[in-house]
């Protein structure tokens, strides 16, 4: 069978592995764009991979799929984003790109982007329904009083305009001035909930959120500060999390959005369930759903190609699969925050692991080498 070419853009990360190897199990091996300043990023050694290019510039990446739009010869390629700059850069050249791809994004070029701030995602949240803390878009440099009560979680208001080391959780006026100190950008304030857990809903949304797939339910075990994943559950929706499902496909519809997506969610000790943010691209845990049975990378291939596809593909009951991020767990235990002991036995009970697959280990070694030897 011949299969219509797909591109896969992201950085050197387990989030672009995951879909390589979702893609490359079915059959389909895709041309990767490789954001990062690494001379050896692991990922570029998946036996999945067609062609691949690594760049340190978005600039550098658009420049890529304008090349290769001249050797399409027509047919449209696919193409799937896996960090939140390249989404936003395929959102802010959607008008030029999508005459040669299948874009994830919305049909409005720039309306992604401006969805991604977050004070302007939370209007939307609020206004489908959703039930969200307080919050407050702000810069650190100025010195307006904060009417939010404390503790807060500060971050970046636009995600790809910060770090993960941007995010952090104030609990006193100090603690805000010594943030503003380090960090200087726009940030959203949001009052910090006393939950009782978060969950993530990952998911496809097809034809501007008119078809949407959300398999199951992940659960984050045991959270690292060194990365956002960690040891998670995925499983089946329960009732509550199916009560979620109308208000995740109208916000999608309101966004006009198409694509992977995640939702992420948080319950309150009080029992109400709070909407804290969508990725409008490809979630770094989203592996989790492809080891349950159910590939969403795929899925949207087939949309955008054969058109024989179909969400009864994706199952209302999956089986529970528990995924490690292997050298973040390494990380824990190296800081005292995880026993040797604990990790052999959640070793025994993972399913998946986001590094580490014995059917295609040379990305695993060659990030054993480069951790090793500390090489760039």
């Amino acid at each position: 069978m011949m299969w219509r070419k797909i591109f896969v853009i992201g950085g050197c990360h387990h989030n672009t592995l995951g879909v390589i190897r979702s893609l490359g199990e079915k059959g389909v091996k895709p041309f990767v764009i490789i954001q990062c300043n690494n001379k050896r990023p692991y990922i570029r050694y998946s036996q999945y991979i067609c062609e691949s290019w690594v760049v340190p510039a978005e600039s550098e990446v658009l420049d890529i799929l304008r090349r290769e739009a001249e050797r399409l010869q027509g047919e449209k390629a696919v193409v799937i984003a896996c960090a939140d700059n390249l989404s936003s850069l395929l959102d802010m050249h959607h008008d030029e790109l999508s005459q040669h791809y299948a874009l994830p994004g919305s049909n409005e070029q720039g309306r992604l982007t401006r969805l991604m701030d977050k004070e302007v995602m939370t209007r939307l949240a609020c206004e489908v329904g959703f039930l969200v803390p307080a919050s407050i878009a702000t810069n650190t440099s100025l010195s307006e009083k904060v009417a939010i009560p404390m503790p807060w979680i500060v971050k970046p208001l636009v995600s790809k305009n910060g770090e993960k080391t941007d995010i952090e959780r104030i609990y006193s006026q100090q603690g805000w001035e010594d943030y503003k100190t380090r960090h200087q950008l726009d940030v959203q304030i949001q009052q910090l909930i006393d939950k009782d857990y978060e969950y993530q809903l990952i998911g496809l949304s097809l034809d501007s959120g008119n078809e949407v797939a959300i398999p199951g339910v992940s659960h984050v075990i045991r959270p690292s500060a060194t990365t956002n994943t960690g040891f998670l559950r995925y499983e089946s929706l329960s009732e509550t999390n199916k009560d979620m499902l109308p208000l995740c496909k109208k916000f999608l519809q309101r966004a006009g959005y198409s694509g992977l997506f995640s939702m992420e969610f948080l319950r309150g000790k009080d029992g109400e369930d709070y909407f804290m943010e969508i990725n409008f691209r490809n979630d770094g845990n989203a592996i989790c759903v492809t080891a349950a049975g159910v590939n969403l990378p795929f899925i949207w291939y087939l949309y955008q190609t054969t058109g024989k596809y179909s969400t009864s593909l994706v199952k209302d009951i999956v089986k529970p699969v528990y995924v490690m991020p292997e050298f973040a767990d390494i990380s824990l235990m190296h800081h005292g925050q995880l026993s040797f002991l604990q990790w052999i036995k959640d070793i025994y009970r993972t399913d998946r692991f986001m590094e580490y697959d014995k059917k295609d280990l040379r990305p695993f070694l060659q990030l054993l080498i480069n951790r090793l030897f500390r090489t760039k």
